[in-house]
């Protein structure tokens, strides 16, 4: 199976239980230089480049990964009217150009799949504002609206070469993400990356008949806003 984004936090919690469970990993990720978890290998990705994104299709497709599990975004936020035109390319080229480069160079291995009897899978890890917003918010939740759209249409266009696909919004989570230092006391009740790796691990484990859409989920002192 295929990861895209990693090196750290939820990405590498993934890569991690992933491999403890038998999985074959092949991680991506900007850093990918530092020692790899065992069962892990980490190539280098930059999911806003189209021929880096290819080249890492291209090794999971000779890996016979059988999943791609899409995880690499930033955030940002900042009133609107201080956001600037850099702003805007660097949150929506890596969360939702990257999204759509991924899908594209994944989708042509997975028909491969289908052809030879095959089953295949995509997770995206967007957010659970993927579906609200907020002052401050505009520019990432927007980001995470279009990864959700993206994933709902990869998941009526996979259909017909057996491809789930699934979206996990995570709440509140202690990582390294929009520059926080995890394991601070404030955040001791956010959820942790395992919480969300234990999701995907859930998605890709489920009978062959089954189809899981969306994944929510929240620590208990977070409001749950729809």
């Amino acid at each position: 199976m295929a990861i895209a984004g990693a090196s750290r936090g939820i990405g590498q919690a993934m890569a991690v239980l992933l491999a403890e469970h038998g999985a074959s990993v092949i991680g991506g990720a900007r850093a990918a230089d530092g020692p790899a978890p065992p069962g892990v290998r980490m190539l280098a990705l930059d999911v806003t480049d189209a021929s880096s994104v290819r080249a890492f299709a291209d090794a999971a497709a000779d890996a016979g990964a059988d999943s791609l599990v899409h995880n690499a975004g930033v955030g940002f936020f900042a009133p609107i009217e201080h956001t600037s035109v850099a702003d805007y390319h660097r949150v929506m080229d890596t969360n939702v150009l990257g999204l759509l480069l991924a899908s594209q160079c994944f989708f042509p291995h997975f028909r491969r799949r289908h052809a030879a009897g095959l089953d295949s899978q995509v997770v995206t890890i967007t957010s659970d504002v993927s579906t609200r917003t907020f002052a401050h918010g505009g520019l990432y939740t927007a980001s995470k609206y279009a990864q959700r759209a993206l994933t709902q249409a990869l998941a009526h266009e996979g259909q017909p070469i057996g491809l789930r696909v699934t979206e996990i919004r995570p709440g509140m989570t202690d990582t390294h993400f929009n520059g926080h230092v995890p394991g601070t006391a404030e955040r001791a009740l956010h959820l942790q990356p395992l919480d969300v790796a234990q999701s995907v691990l859930h998605v890709l484990c489920a009978p062959r008949h089954v189809r899981i859409d969306e994944v929510v989920l929240h620590p208990v002192v977070q409001p749950v806003v729809f």
